[in-house]
């Protein structure tokens, strides 16, 4: 038995069932599942929805399967194997990090900017904007897939698409920093560089407490790029853009990022001329100049 399969009970108490009925009647059939330690929870739902598609059942009345997919949310309190964008690793401790993934069949002509979507749909949860305010937001969102925080990475969505009958099922994988790993006097003020944490917007933030906050929204989000696509979320994505009028690389190019387009590209202008980059192809940095 592979660790995938066996998938031990949490620590922490996570409130499955409430999470589930605030979130079941947006998607009927959802199961929400919470475990102490799993490879990846992308990987997980992914090898679910392979098996269900190899073994679809006996068709039942109107056209269902036995086995037809449905939504799923799994949070692992640890992931030995978690991963980001681009095979990256990604590192996760219980109570340090919040890691899920949901799998959602959504049926969709055009994929692009549902990253971004997601982000804006987390940042907006964690950290409310306020109309009119004069402040800058704290939370910002780094092309393509990046959350921050006062410039440092909070956070990250990794979104993968896999076969599912006649459809596509998306998995959507979140995993945000909580806590430092280590809670000592100077841990807080140790994430001054590199990276951050949800305790320092919120002393008392659990993940537990996070996922309750964020999940609704995000579902509801889905639901909504699904119905509409990207274009009416560009005004929020530019309420936070990280990028914006700052020289970057990306990839082989360089210059200055100009914001997104409506369908979620970067926007690159270089000596060359106006670029517009989609989420797959380039890894994106930036450079000792703001301009």
């Amino acid at each position: 038995m592979t660790e995938s399969q066996y998938l031990p009970p949490p620590h922490q108490h996570w409130g499955g069932e409430a999470l589930w009925q605030q979130l079941e009647p947006l998607l009927p059939g959802l199961s929400v599942e919470v475990v102490a330690r799993t490879e990846s929870t992308n990987s997980t739902l992914i090898e679910r929805v392979r098996a269900e598609g190899r073994n679809p059942g006996e068709a039942q009345p109107f056209g269902r399967r036995q086995h037809d997919l449905q939504p799923c949310l799994l949070v692992a309190e640890h992931q030995t194997h978690g991963r980001g964008r681009m095979g990256r690793a990604w590192h996760s401790s219980s109570g340090a990090s919040l890691t899920f993934s949901l799998a959602v069949p959504l049926e969709l002509r055009d994929w692009s900017g549902l990253s971004l979507v997601v982000g804006v749909a987390l940042a907006d949860a964690l950290e409310p904007w306020q109309a009119g305010g004069d402040e800058a937001p704290r939370l910002s969102l780094k092309w393509p897939n990046d959350l921050w925080l006062d410039g440092r990475k909070l956070g990250g969505v990794l979104i993968e698409t896999v076969p599912a009958g006649g459809h596509r099922m998306a998995v959507i994988g979140v995993g945000l920093n909580i806590a430092p790993a280590w809670r000592d006097t100077d841990s807080l003020n140790a994430l001054s560089s590199g990276f951050a944490c949800m305790q320092e917007l919120d002393l008392d933030a659990s993940a537990p407490q996070v996922l309750a906050l964020i999940a609704k929204p995000l579902v509801q989000a889905l639901l909504d790029f699904q119905a509409q696509g990207f274009a009416p979320w560009l005004e929020r994505y530019q309420r936070r853009d990280a990028l914006n009028g700052r020289a970057i690389t990306a990839g082989a190019l360089e210059g200055v990022a100009r914001g997104v387009s409506p369908q979620g590209e970067l926007l690159l202008q270089t000596a060359q001329g106006l670029q517009a980059l989609s989420g797959g192809e380039v890894s994106v940095r930036l450079t000792q100049t703001t301009l």
